[in-house]
């Protein structure tokens, strides 16, 4: 999976792994989805839709990432997929 994505997504991916128990921490995130680019959360959001819109309107694929904020126990199943050709 990793090599399907960016150098900077991938930065993004373990900044984002790094952070997760902090997050879970905190009920006003677990279970929003994080909007992260260069390494800096941008924001949360309820949904994925309102995730995506943001991110698109902002920045450049594959400068960022969009994570839903669970822990490795629970099963959020498979949500979306999107692929943005070169």
């Amino acid at each position: 999976m990793a090599e399907l994505l960016s150098e900077q997504q991938q930065e993004n991916l373990k900044f984002f792994y790094d952070k997760l128990d902090e997050l879970l921490t905190n009920p006003l995130y677990k279970h929003k989805y994080a909007l992260i680019q260069n390494k800096t959360i941008q924001g949360f959001y309820d949904t994925f839709e309102n995730a995506i819109t943001e991110a698109v309107s902002k920045y450049q694929p594959y400068d960022y990432i969009i994570q839903h904020i669970i822990s490795n126990a629970e099963v959020s199943g498979f949500l979306y997929s999107a692929y943005a050709p070169a």
